[in-house]
């Protein structure tokens, strides 16, 4: 009888068994399905480094890759090498740089160009959020043409006005060739914690975080640097006062 229960047990065992085998057996398609699905996934993840274009890019300008990515990806276009306007009436101040031939100059920095209608204010914050850290800076200048739309371009620098000495921002009509602009620039910021946020050949604009004790008088000293702001802008003093308490932001141009 103990024989008997014996061999009774293993064909129980044996028939379980069986049975778990031909359960499993039904979900082999499967399982090699998944398996082959997860090892072609691995494979079509493209293990490679940047694109020429990039790494080009980045030789030519000095800026690193990381940051080339960054900006393409904020503002879905593609970056290239920043350029400014040579004027012979301007001697360059940038000690490194030899006077070309050509009107234009190729600066060691990046830009592209954004869709009209953006808030150029918010993306270059944007961007800046992840960059000035790495010691960089983004700022909006001029494109090519006329017609062109805004653009932003991105600098290695850690303050806020050597961008200006990049793009040569001048006004030479009154006097003031770059190294005398960002002179005079610094005197009207002390106080004022000005911080860049676009510049080129012939223009600045930096946001005011700290308000002047008194607008009117701060307004009368931006005049006296700059006339055209008002004789070809806001046409008194009291209105050019009035505009930058509510815009927070001193924009200089000359003509």
């Amino acid at each position: 009888m103990k024989g008997s229960s014996h061999t009774r047990l293993q064909t129980n065992n044996s028939l379980g068994v069986g049975l778990a085998l031909i359960d499993l057996r039904k979900f082999i398609p499967l399982i090699l399905l998944v398996f082959f699905w997860a090892c072609d996934g691995r494979q079509s993840e493209p293990l490679q480094g940047p694109s020429p274009q990039l790494a080009t890019l980045s030789q030519q300008t000095g800026i690193s890759i990381s940051v080339i990515k960054i900006l393409e990806s904020e503002t879905g276009a593609k970056a290239k090498q920043l350029t400014r306007h040579e004027s012979g009436l301007v001697d360059t101040n940038y000690p490194s740089q030899k006077k070309p031939a050509e009107k234009s100059v190729h600066l060691p920095g990046i830009c592209v160009s954004v869709k009209s209608g953006t808030n150029q204010y918010a993306l270059i914050k944007q961007i800046n959020s992840k960059i000035s850290t790495l010691g960089y800076r983004a700022f909006s200048c001029d494109g090519k043409d006329v017609n062109d739309g805004p653009w932003i371009a991105v600098l290695q620098c850690d303050d806020e006005f050597t961008p200006l000495v990049y793009m040569q921002t001048n006004g030479i009509n009154y006097g003031l060739d770059n190294a005398r602009l960002i002179a005079r620039i610094k005197l009207l910021s002390e106080g004022l914690d000005l911080k860049l946020s676009g510049a080129d050949f012939e223009w600045c604009e930096f946001k005011i975080d700290k308000d002047p004790q008194d607008w009117d008088k701060f307004a009368a000293q931006v005049y006296k640097l700059c006339p055209d702001i008002v004789e070809q802008g806001t046409k008194t003093v009291a209105e050019l006062a009035k505009q930058m308490k509510a815009s927070k932001m001193l924009y200089l141009w000359f003509d």
